[in-house]
């Protein structure tokens, strides 16, 4: 203990992020982020039609504003890039454009023409970029 009775370790409720981790463990989590967004896109598209009764419920436009929001802090974790850490958004933005275009491929319209999958895209997309303003 130094003489004023504090210790010179740093104060319990300081961060601190972990850095000693190597290239491949920083590919490896961006991996693990980037199929968490494609299974989240998936699943957002398939229940944005969720209606309640007789009144459409698209709850998924709030999930995917939260959820890529949580994609891209992590992202912040592994790598301070801007670019680095939306990769998980990049998967995203790719998976719902790959879903758009998916009826082409099978013939299934999995994204629908409405305004709910167009507000599923900017609430994406606004949740994804929304850390990187806070950050400056």
């Amino acid at each position: 203990m130094a003489e004023n009775g504090s210790s010179s370790s740093p104060h319990v409720t300081e961060r601190h992020t972990y850095r000693g981790f190597g290239r491949g463990e920083q590919a490896f989590g961006l991996f693990w982020l980037c199929l968490g967004a494609l299974v989240s896109v998936l699943l957002e598209v398939v229940y944005l039609g969720t209606w309640i009764g007789k009144v459409p419920v698209p709850y998924t436009i709030v999930i995917a504003f939260l959820f890529n929001m949580v994609l891209t802090r992590t992202g912040l974790l592994w790598s301070k890039n801007f670019a680095v850490a939306l990769i998980p958004a990049y998967a995203w933005t790719a998976g719902f454009f790959i879903l758009t275009m998916w009826v082409g491929v099978t013939g299934d319209q999995l994204v629908g023409t409405n305004l709910r999958s167009i507000l599923l895209l900017l609430a994406g997309l606004a949740g994804a970029g929304w850390p990187l303003i806070r950050r400056k």
